[in-house]
């Protein structure tokens, strides 16, 4: 049975709610899907809480995925493949701006996606879901957290596989499937059970 930590952010920019955290606690109440065990994380946007919320996860359990979801634009799905070093000069839920501080002091100045990410996107694609691959994660948490899952891979003796998807915002129009849609609790779960499939065929 693998284990699969699934991640989304807190609300930010005064919404009500986060798309990323609908799309992985809809997923997560199942507790299992297909003999895999579903455990979700909720990451506050604060510069440094990806780092310290994977950190403090993993001490209890290292899972053999983590996928982690972020909200991004309205009317696509993007895989991110690429975690820069920086920090856009953005104010956190704390008020805190990064100060010129990057993600890590002593990493490189890039990390690419380890993951198999463009069969994923293929995979998805075909069935409607409107997915591209993406090289910009956007210098805010999102790119800090794929940097900090990339980082947390290198490190992990195992077989540790990691993945950051940007969802579009909660309640905002998209194209899903052939239909003109609402993106919502529903539709989240069932784009996060189409993404597990295509993640789980993977070798």
């Amino acid at each position: 049975m693998t284990d699969i930590l699934i991640t989304g952010f807190t609300p930010f920019d005064g919404r009500p709610v986060n798309a990323s955290w609908v799309a992985a606690r809809a997923l997560c109440r199942r507790g299992q899907y297909r003999c895999h065990t579903l455990r979700a994380l909720e990451i506050p946007v604060c510069w440094g809480a990806p780092r310290e919320a994977l950190a403090n996860s993993l001490q209890t359990q290292v899972p053999d995925l983590i996928l982690s979801m972020g909200e991004g634009e309205a009317g696509i799905f993007r895989i991110e493949t690429r975690a820069r070093n920086t920090r856009r000069e953005r104010a956190d839920n704390a008020g805190r701006l990064p100060e010129g501080q990057p993600n890590s002091l002593s990493g490189p100045q890039e990390r690419l996606s380890s993951f198999a990410s463009g069969a994923v996107c293929e995979a998805l694609a075909a069935q409607g879901i409107p997915i591209r691959l993406s090289v910009d994660a956007g210098a805010y948490l999102c790119e800090e957290l794929l940097y900090t899952l990339e980082e947390f891979r290198e490190a992990q003796s195992g077989n540790l596989r990691v993945l950051f998807v940007h969802v579009p915002p909660f309640g905002t129009l998209l194209r899903y499937k052939g239909e003109e849609q609402t993106c919502s609790e529903a539709l989240l779960d069932d784009f996060g059970l189409a993404l597990l499939d295509a993640i789980l065929t993977q070798p």
